[in-house]
């Protein structure tokens, strides 16, 4: 049987919001994604004071694959990638790094701080302070240099690092992997601009057409909404998420 999609360690759609202590939230102020001061991840810096979105967006100056996005993606230089001997749907590291993927890539494989931006107030913006991680039991500072794993939480579901051979693969064509295994795998459904794959609240796949739509981070997870825990796009209850694409 194939199982070109299906991680033993699936740990983004597998874990309980009550064991990661996520604020759970429809709306990124307040929560995981939110950087301002007195959030999850503490800054001083008065030039962002507490602009919520600018971690992400900005109105000038961003880059055009994710909506005015406020950073550089990485490389996927060093990325490792999820390989076995029944893996239909390939990519490579520079593929992930230049998608959409690459934007979520860009905070959560831990080589470039977080306060890294391209743009703050319509200026080319320089780091210039650190960020301090609240914790239930300490705080813990992270560089502003720009590079280092000790720029995102070396440990819990936050920090993915460059080793992605446990993580769920991205940047790869769902079409291939369907095509080669049709029992195994769910058609998807384009409506228009968008493609999708499931029938309960369908998950969104990211391209121009069903043959070539790939599958990417935020096809399972939605930056916006932490309503669920793990910003996962809907309940994982009875596997659903798994299930959307799968057919087991």
């Amino acid at each position: 049987m194939k199982k070109t999609l299906t991680l033993a360690g699936l740990a983004l759609v597998g874990m309980a919001s009550a064991a990661s202590g996520q604020v759970l939230s429809p709306v990124i102020a307040g929560g995981p994604h939110d950087l301002t001061g007195g959030s999850a991840l503490r800054n001083a810096n008065t030039s962002i004071a507490g602009q919520t979105c600018v971690f992400c967006h900005t109105p000038h100056g961003g880059a055009n694959l994710i909506p005015l996005w406020n950073r550089s993606n990485p490389t996927g230089a060093t990325y490792q990638l999820y390989t076995s001997s029944t893996t239909d749907a390939t990519t490579t590291g520079a593929a992930i790094a230049a998608s959409v993927s690459g934007a979520c890539m860009s905070c959560h494989d831990g080589t470039m701080a977080m306060d890294v931006l391209l743009n703050v107030n319509g200026l080319p913006f320089t780091p210039a302070v650190a960020f301090t991680r609240q914790t239930a039991t300490a705080k813990a500072t992270y560089s502003n240099s720009g590079g280092g794993t000790s720029n995102l939480m070396s440990g819990g579901l936050p920090f993915i690092g460059t080793d992605l051979r446990n993580d769920h693969p991205v940047t790869i064509v769902y079409e291939t992997a369907r095509a080669a295994s049709v029992s195994e795998y769910v058609q998807q459904v384009a409506s228009g601009p968008k493609i999708t794959v499931g029938t309960s609240n369908p998950l969104p796949l990211f391209g121009s057409s069903a043959g070539t739509a790939t599958i990417e981070c935020a096809s399972c997870h939605n930056a916006h909404n932490n309503s669920l825990g793990n910003f996962l796009r809907k309940s994982n209850a009875g596997s659903a998420i798994c299930t959307s694409c799968h057919i087991k």
